[in-house]
């Protein structure tokens, strides 16, 4: 049986785009699950558009999302050589020929077809020249392409494994036409091999038995066919994936109006604290599903799980209240010591100064926030009364709980408790304890009680358990916050007398 080869073959024109990541994590589960090998080659022959920039960053988003590869990365750019070696065995075997087409004669002939109401394919005139004139038309240094010719047989069959009925892997070749393999060129500077001709070369060369991606690819497939078969090379088996959708059309990494709260990009998605693990969970989904349609899943679950014959045809719907709930499950369901890890270069962003706080310290509070916190990046707000002082308090805290007529004494009373405390006792056991008690022998409910202290500590109305807080805080930070609310309380005017304070 031959042994499984896939790969992942981005072009370094830009990020790496959820879609892409789809693509690479498919082709890395099958490969891994079939104990095959998984490839990763940058295709950069478009020296345009192409940057070693964004080479980097596929690679650096690759690494991220723990997508490994058994070989690569390889450069196309740096196999230019072999394409044109295999371009003069196409030439001698008469599979190709050069025509130096204008645009403007291009244009022409599409117009008449478009006129004529047939389909806009080659019409090989460039065949019609005589070995002399093309003699010359080189010596002369025109520019010209290299065009595959199609040949006369009625159909070519693609060996594609979920999309279409078989019919439908049935391609007439009169509806594909002489395609060009190469850009312009002339014979001292000859073009730079296009995709569909440099893509087969090292999908052969490499052993690829199976290629998965998008559904956008499948017109290049009989045309790949078509040059596999004249090359002498063995044909993989082809698997197009469905077109991921959003907003009612297709997810593209061109897109230049998407909301910068939800970009195509990785690595960006990255930087707004998404996790690797979530967003392979999410992006598995789009096009495969679960035997026990279970959506929550660890990559090892995925890779347990995944089989092509649980690929779905439909296209799938990119729903970005998903994906961020499904992040929430993976933050929420992090060891606390590993959140402390991926959090920290967040709060770091924010200028937080956590040498204050212990190792310890900063796993509480990841504790304390993890199940509200979606994303990595809402760390820093959520945690924001942990690193700085509070200057100033909610109005609607303010209105509600430092006007209470006691507000004052019951801060007085918390600090006596707080300044009491041993260093041992600096617990969220004991605090609740003792918070309890203090409660207890004010003689005042909790719910106004409560409310007081987290906004003289915090200067919010929501946060964590107090015990929690003031555990993590410390005696002398937690004094300092209550005795600054008392001299805040002292400077409040009085409330305006249609104004009602809620006690």
């Amino acid at each position: 049986m031959t042994k499984v080869r896939t790969r992942f073959a981005p072009s370094p024109t830009g990020s790496l785009h959820l879609g892409g990541v789809r693509t690479a994590f498919y082709n890395w589960l099958f490969a891994r699950q079939n104990k095959g090998t998984f490839v990763l080659r940058i295709e950069d022959t478009d020296a345009e558009r192409s940057t070693e920039e964004s080479a980097k960053g596929i690679i650096e988003s690759m690494q991220w999302l723990g997508l490994n590869w058994d070989e690569g990365p390889f450069f196309q750019s740096e196999r230019l050589g072999i394409y044109f070696d295999h371009l003069e065995k196409l030439r001698k075997a008469g599979h190709i020929y050069p025509a130096f087409d204008t645009q403007e004669e291009l244009d022409e002939m599409r117009a008449i077809a478009k006129k004529e109401k047939r389909n806009p394919i080659y019409d090989r005139r460039a065949l019609k020249l005589t070995e002399a004139e093309i003699k010359q038309k080189m010596d002369a240094g025109e520019p010209f392409v290299w065009r595959f010719k199609v040949p006369d047989t009625e159909y070519t069959e693609i060996p594609e494994l979920l999309m279409g009925e078989p019919d439908e892997h049935k391609i007439r070749n009169s509806t594909i036409g002489d395609f060009i393999i190469t850009r312009p060129g002339t014979n001292d500077n000859p073009g730079m091999p296009l995709y569909n001709f440099a893509c087969v070369i090292d999908d052969a060369l490499m052993d690829i038995t199976h290629v998965i991606r998008g559904m956008e690819h499948l017109p290049n497939t009989p045309k790949q066919v078509l040059m596999y078969k004249a090359l002498g090379y063995k044909v993989p088996q082809f698997i197009h994936l469905p077109i991921i959708m959003k907003n009612n059309k297709k997810m593209s990494k061109r897109d230049k109006d998407y909301d910068p709260n939800f970009p195509v990009s990785i690595l960006e998605r990255r930087d707004l604290g998404y996790l690797p693990d979530a967003t392979l969970n999410f992006i598995a989904l789009l096009g495969w599903s679960h035997p026990e349609s279970q959506e929550l899943l660890t990559p090892f679950e995925i890779l347990e799980n995944f089989s092509v014959d649980r690929l779905n045809k439909a296209n799938p719907n990119f729903d970005e209240q998903k994906y961020m709930f499904i992040n929430g499950w993976h933050v929420k369901n992090r060891h606390d010591y590993e959140l402390v890890e991926t959090v920290t270069p967040h709060l770091e962003k924010a200028g937080y100064d956590l040498s204050a706080y212990s190792k310890s310290d900063l796993e509480k509070m990841m504790a304390m926030e993890k199940e509200r916190c979606h994303l990595l990046s809402q760390f820093p707000e959520a945690l924001k009364f942990f690193f700085i002082t509070p200057e100033s308090y909610e109005e609607k805290g303010i209105r509600k709980s430092f006007y209470v007529p006691e507000a004052d004494f019951i801060l007085e009373t918390t600090v006596k408790m707080i300044s009491a405390l041993t260093d041992e006792e600096m617990n969220r056991a004991t605090l609740d304890s003792k918070l309890a008690a203090m409660v207890m022998d004010l003689g005042i409910k909790y719910g106004i009680v409560g409310p007081i202290i987290r906004l003289a500590i915090t200067g919010r109305t929501k946060t964590p358990g107090l015990a929690e807080i003031i555990e993590v805080l410390g005696k002398d930070e937690t004094v300092k916050r209550l005795e600054n609310a008392r001299a805040f309380i002292k400077t409040l005017p009085p409330l305006p007398v249609e104004s009602e304070a809620t006690a």
